[in-house]
Order: C-alpha cells, then structure tokens, then sequence
C-alpha cells in the first residue's frame, strides 16, 4: 500500500484582469502544461527533489497522523476527509482468507505444538517425538509427513486443502520460506497448487487479522485517532479484496505491501489492539460494499486520482502537519544508471517531462516522461521512471542548478512559459503569466526601474533555482544580473560582468553547448558572434570563445530553445527584408547549416521566444506588430509553423518586450 507541499502559483483571476486594464493588454485564459527540459548536468548527477511516499491515492498516512495529533480531528472526519462520499457501515466479524507469500510456494512446514490439529482432528503432540509436520503435493492431492527423530515418515495422504488448526492456543506456527518460524491466528490452509507447489492461506476472522496488520501500517505509537482511522482502512480494504475474489480463487488478499502487510502474532501491539476493538467492524462502503480504501505513507501534500469516484486529488492540508522526510526529499541519478535502464537511447543526454497531474508545487506528479540519448530517445510513465530509480513517488523534479531548464521562460516556477515587459511611461517591468495553452493567466508588477538600461534580456535559469532570471547592461558597459523569484518578480541586481558596451546585441541561448548550463551570445557591430559559457551558479564558465562571423546582417537574433526537433539549441535570425532563418545547433556551441523558413517578418517590431508557449512539447514564437498585436507563431516541431493567431493587443504600450 506504499507509494507535496502545495504552492499557490498565480494571483486571483480578478487582481490579474485588474492589472491587465492597466496595462492595456487583452488576456485570454485556458489552463495547460508546457514540456520540462532538463539536460545533461555537468558532473552527469540528476538530483531529484519530490514530495510523498507512495501513489497518492485515498488516505495518507502521515496525514491522518497530522489530522489527528495536530488538527485535533476524529478518526470519522479524518476518513470522510480521505474518502468523500463513502459512509460507515458494521459489516461484522467475517474470515478473511490471506494468502501467505512469506511462506513460499513448495511445501508447507508446520511446527509442533499441544493441541496441533489437522482437519479437526488431533495430531500426535511433541510428547510423540514429532517435531515438525509437512504438506506437500503428490500426484493425488497432498501428503502430510511428520517428522520424528529427525527423519521425515508418511503420516496421511489428504486431499486439498491440508488445514491445520489449534485447539489449545488458536495459533499455528509455521516455517517461511527463510526457514524462521512464524505464528499465524487462526487455520493454516494448504492448498495443492500443482504437483510441485503448495499456496499456503492463513484464515481467520476478520478483527484478528487487523490485529497483525494495523501496526505493520502504522507506527503503535501514533494518535489513537489515527490508528482507529487505518484500522476502518485496512478492514474495508480487506473487504474490498474479499468480495472481488474471483470464483474458484483460494484466498481473498495477501501479505504483503501489493495488498496489505500482514506478518502475524509478532506484529501485534496493544495500541493497535485497542484501535481495531474501538472499531470493530466498521467498514467504510460506497453503494452498499466496502470501499477500496487505498492508503499510502505519505502524499506530500497532494492527493491523487484514483479509480473510484471518492479516491478524488485535493489539497491535503495534514501531509506534512508532522515534519517527516517523506512530504518532501531528495535524491540523486546518475547517467550512468539512466543510460542502464534504457541502453537504446545510447549516451544520455536530457530529460523532458512531458505531462503532469496539474495538482500541487511544480506542476504535481509526473505523467509522461522522456529520456532523450545520443541513438534515441524512450518515453514512459513517472510511475515507471520512479520505479526504475527507486523514487518514493513519481512527483519529482530535477533540481540541481547544472540540470535547471532554460526554456520555458518561467519566472513563477509554475512551468509554463512567461513573457516580460518594460512600460514605456515608467520603466516598470511587468510579468505577463502565461497559461501553458497559449493565452494568459495574469499580469503583475515585477520590478521597478528598469527603464534606463542599454541593453535587457531574460538569462534563462542563470542562478542555481529553477526560476528564470533577467539582466540589463548599463550605459557604463557593466552587465548586472537580476535573479528571479517563484513570487514573479525580480530581486536587486548584483554586477557580473564589465566591458559589454561593445557588443550591440546579447541574447540568451539556454544550453549552447550541451553542458547543461544556460548561456550567453554576444555580437559585436562588425558581426562576430561569442559564446559565454553560463556557471549555473549566477556567474560565466571558463574564457569566452568566438563562435562565429557575418552576423550583422541580420535586424534580430534570438533563440527558441529546441526549434527542430533534435533536443538541441537552434538559433533564429531575421534579415531586414524579413527572411527568418533556422540556424539548428549541434549541441556543442555551434550549428549546422541554416535554411530559410519563412518571410514577411520586417512587419514585427519585436520578436522573441519562451519556448513552448502553447503546451504541445514544441517550441513557440511570440511576434509584436507595430500597431501593438502580439501574434504567437506556434512552432510544428521540425523547424517550421503552424498558422499563426492573435493572443493580445495593446502590447506598444512597452517599450521592451525582453527577448
């Protein structure tokens, strides 16, 4: 039964339409996701950071513990909490039959005791010398053999199942599979699988069997409200498990955590005891049976669709009341593993996530994802990413600053691409919110003072979060770098860099290179291109190096992130008769040879990119008429467009839109 902190990502709709009047910009709203690059760090270590434990459906755990011993809740209210829609019910004491895989499947060894029966019947005792008793399958049926002065001798040929019961005790003690005794309540059922395996059930009334399995899923230490919640839990799953057993089926669940934990007399613990006594019998039912009450460890905040109707995703308020280090954790991959879990993509080189749930921090937990390599590329579900790292759940994201994706331009930390502007009339930066569907969710203030500079562009993920980042270059020549925030807005600016004053362009590229960091191009007038490698820590890797000539024939440059298709930075370029250029990157600071891909963009006055503007995995281009229309041009994916629509008006009201 094992397997985030929410974040409120946008302002109020009204407070965003408010700002948009001011701002004289016509929004349009639908709400989507946009594709998460993250390449290749450096030193070739993903660090992961996620949120829960478990698959998120019905009852979290440590939430019920956090309801219960911080929000004062009783064990009803916290269960109608985790299941709406279901009711109570008292189903009494039925057996319940538990198939036990700690047992294994060959033969069935059972440990003598004073009042060992075998169907209804008394066995010789220890008094007799016999120490042991054994099921195993025959041709026939079964053969039970005992065990007496060390040797094994026929005892009673017996059909299936062999059950075994105790008089005395009402407990059987049988060998697992590790060769370690374990008391069971109740019969111990040996069923003839085969003529060389045996499946072994342990049945018993219901109430003794969440004697076992309640402290097996929930610490005994834990608010008593809290017990008595994951007592009606696992009783109503049970149940659930119980009545959907198909016809001719030997047992109605298991022991272990693909149903629920279930390990005997050994796991019992008076807190637990008086949890299920307080309880008996009350079952959770929707339409009049039990409810398939799935619980987990922990949810991180967020829980997530199930397949009933009353396993709903909602905002958990009690993850995470109790500080524990399964709402939120980290871990780290290597490529060396990636590229071991899927040796066909060759040489790992980034991860795209493709879909999210929409619920909780980051966008919530991970729906699709790529796994992109050097001979190709593999997509499959977070469930089963997770699992092939051992992820405690599939809500993750990649969080080390050598693996922050530039595009899309995100200044929210919502994951949808965003657009900032300078107004004209008081220098004020303004972030524009997009949705991820390719309209708008909000504008708001980001920045004050940001009219005088010479040059001002967006920097991609320059510092070491996941936020993107703005710079501006000063009249003096002086590059300073103005980090952004998850709030949407920018903090003071700190001095990175000198001597720019000679470069009449510089636009961010993301990763150039193909070191996982986000980088700078400059171009000088005569038209020569240089790269700047980015630190991901918010400063410049090693020397700048000249990355090309003749570049002063063209009227803008900018990049898209990946335009083509190929999991690498391209470049556009537009001539002042509006010829837009491909320039595709080789994902080493250079390019491959340009095609022309279009004509007639001397009509915009601006034109830049965030990336995937519109949600479809493919990289977008926002283009600013000279009467204030703001057109998005969506990309196909292969280096070409789609045709093209109005997304906004008013936009000459800025005097930049930052590229």
């Amino acid at each position: 039964m094992f397997w985030a902190d929410p974040l409120r990502r946008f302002a109020a709709l009204p407070l965003g339409l408010a700002a948009a009047l001011v701002a004289g910009i016509t929004l349009s709203a639908t709400p989507a996701g946009a594709v998460e690059f993250f390449p290749r760090p450096a030193d070739s270590i993903l660090t992961i950071s996620g949120h829960g434990y478990g698959h998120g459906h019905g009852m979290s755990q440590w939430g019920a513990y956090g309801a219960a011993a911080s929000a004062r809740l009783s064990w009803q209210s916290i269960l109608a909490f985790y299941y709406p829609g279901t009711r109570l019910a008292n189903l009494g004491n039925g057996t319940i039959r538990v198939r036990l895989d700690a047992v294994g499947s060959g033969t069935l060894y059972v440990d003598n005791a004073s009042g060992l029966r075998l169907a209804g019947r008394s066995l010789p005792g220890p008094a007799a010398g016999v120490t042991q008793y054994r099921a195993r399958p025959t041709a026939a049926g079964l053969q039970v053999d005992k065990l007496l002065a060390g040797r094994w001798a026929a005892y009673a040929a017996s059909a299936s199942p062999a059950v075994f019961s105790s008089s005395s005790s009402g407990v059987v003690s049988v060998r697992l599979s590790n060769g370690a005794s374990r008391a069971y309540r109740g019969s111990i059922y040996a069923n003839r699988a085969s003529t060389t395996s045996v499946r072994t059930v342990s049945v018993l009334p219901m109430e003794s069997y969440l004697r076992a399995v309640v402290p097996e899923e929930m610490p005994a230490s834990w608010h008593p409200n809290a017990l008595r919640a994951q007592a009606v839990a696992a009783r109503s799953y049970a149940g659930y498990d119980r009545a959907h057993a198909g016809a001719g089926r030997t047992y109605d669940t298991c022991d272990t955590t693909s149903c629920q934990m279930y390990s005997g007399v050994r796991a019992e613990y008076s807190a637990s005891d008086a949890a299920v006594a307080a309880t008996a019998g009350q079952t959770l039912t929707y339409g009049g049976t039990p409810a398939f009450t799935q619980f987990g460890s922990a949810n991180g905040g967020w829980t997530a669709v199930g397949s009933q109707p009353y396993l709903a995703a909602r905002a958990d308020p009690y993850d995470g009341a109790i500080p524990n280090g399964e709402n939120s954790w980290t871990t780290s991959i290597t490529a060396a593993r990636i590229q071991t879990a899927w040796p066909s993509i060759g040489a790992y080189r980034q991860l795209r996530i493709i879909s999210r749930d929409g619920h909780g921090q980051g966008g919530g937990r991970v729906l699709t994802v790529a796994v992109d390599g050097s001979a190709g590329s593999v997509s499959v579900s977070g469930a089963t990413f997770a699992f092939a790292f051992g992820l405690r759940s599939e809500w993750f994201i990649p969080t080390n600053p050598r693996s922050t994706p530039s595009f899309p331009r995100d200044f929210n930390g919502d994951r949808k691409a965003d657009v900032l502007s300078v107004v004209a009339a008081t220098g004020a930066l303004r972030l524009s919110a997009g949705n991820g569907a390719g309209g708008w969710t909000s504008v708001r203030a980001a920045g004050v003072g940001f009219g005088g500079f010479s040059k001002l562009f967006t920097a991609g993920t320059w510092t070491a979060d996941a936020i993107s980042d703005v710079m501006a270059q000063r009249p003096d020549g002086t590059l300073w770098l103005y980090p952004g925030t998850a709030a949407g807005s920018v903090v003071s600016g700190g001095k990175i860099g000198v001597g720019w004053g000679k470069y009449n362009l510089v636009l961010p590229v993301g990763d150039f290179d193909g070191d996982g960091l986000s980088d700078l191009v400059a171009r000088t007038p005569a038209g020569t291109l240089t790269l700047y490698p980015g630190d991901g820590s918010g400063g410049f890797l090693g020397a700048p190096r000249r990355i090309g000539t003749g570049w002063n024939g063209f009227t803008s440059v900018f990049s898209p992130g990946d335009f083509n298709g190929d999991h690498k930075t391209d470049l556009l370029a537009r001539t002042s008769r509006g010829l837009l250029y491909l320039y595709p990157g080789n994902g080493s600071g250079g390019w491959l040879r340009p095609r022309l891909i279009n004509a007639g963009w001397n009509k915009f006055s601006t034109i830049i990119s965030s990336g995937d503007f519109n949600g479809d995995a493919k990289s977008d281009v926002l283009a600013r008429g000279r009467d204030g229309t703001l057109w998005l041009y969506p990309g196909n994916g292969a280096g070409g467009f789609l045709a093209p629509r109005v997304i906004g008006s008013g936009w000459n009201t800025f005097s930049t839109v930052l590229p």
